[in-house]
């Protein structure tokens, strides 16, 4: 990762738009795949210069319409158009930090709490957790000071933990490229992104098509070395007296084996083990 994210992100969109999707036709060999330059330009009612200058970081931000007019033509959905504003807006990265431990407060805060918690920075640092939430995600080869993208993408059994691992991949990196607007100043996001990039394909393929997920629910399934197919459904919460921390709790169907399981994990008395006997 470069530090014009603005350019790369441009560039990554435009490939992926098919010109019928605007209403084009592709006449001729076209040499690289999406729409060409001239094409995004025309769209948007701006000069080719200009939108060359945006892909080369000559100018990093664009006025709010230029930026509604490049997000239409390109098909961005709502966590696309945010986080092509973030990118255009001057202060991006500003005042953002990048935490390495979870705030006094926000660890009172979660360990309150039965369900299973954690709390993550802007590169997916595991920098905190409740008691259930710690159980939870050591049972799965995780523990605090790891990093969650490093872990599925490197680690060999990332595969066999996370069904549907597919999707779940594709989810950490939207994620990833989501808090890049704040966090991508930081050297330790930049030497993440290179480092998974050259050490995963799957990762570089994912990262080079500029997918953008805001990281706020969705659900994870997990198959547990010891209690099976765990089915949970996680909620970012974002508390603004602790910039840079997001906390995820998660928590699973009413009456199912899931939420006994999680149940069990937040009773330190109990076992999810003997709770299921």
């Amino acid at each position: 990762m470069t530090d014009n994210q603005l350019g790369e992100f441009l560039r990554a969109r435009r490939e992926r738009v098919s010109p019928a999707a605007v209403g084009l036709l592709a006449i001729g060999h076209r040499r690289t795949p999406g729409l060409r330059r001239e094409e995004v330009a025309a769209g948007a009612g701006i000069s080719i210069d200009y939108l060359i200058r945006l892909e080369r970081g000559r100018d990093r931000h664009p006025s709010p319409a230029v930026v509604d007019a490049l997000a239409d033509v390109l098909g961005l959905d709502a966590d696309g158009r945010a986080h092509l504003a973030d990118l255009a807006d001057p202060r991006a990265g500003q005042g953002v930090p990048l935490v390495a431990t979870a705030s006094e407060p926000i660890r009172v805060l979660i360990d309150s709490w039965p369900n299973p918690t954690i709390v993550t920075n802007g590169v997916l640092d595991l920098i905190g957790a409740n008691s259930a939430g710690e159980r939870l995600h050591r049972d799965i080869g995780l523990q605090i000071g790891d990093n969650m993208a490093r872990a599925l993408f490197l680690e060999p059994g990332a595969r066999e933990i996370y069904l549907g691992f597919d999707d779940v991949a594709v989810e950490v990196v939207g994620n990833l490229r989501s808090m890049s607007a704040s966090s991508g100043r930081h050297p330790e996001l930049t030497a993440l992104v290179g480092e998974l990039s050259v050490a995963s394909d799957h990762f570089a393929r994912l990262w080079a098509q500029g997918e953008v997920r805001g990281k706020s629910d969705g659900v994870k399934v997990i198959a547990h070395p010891e209690h099976g197919r765990l089915d949970l459904r996680w909620s970012t919460l974002h508390v603004a007296g602790a910039p840079g921390e997001m906390i995820v709790t998660y928590s699973a169907e009413a009456g199912s084996e899931s939420e006994r399981v999680l149940a069990a994990l937040g009773d330190p008395a109990t076992s999810p083990r003997s709770a299921r006997r």
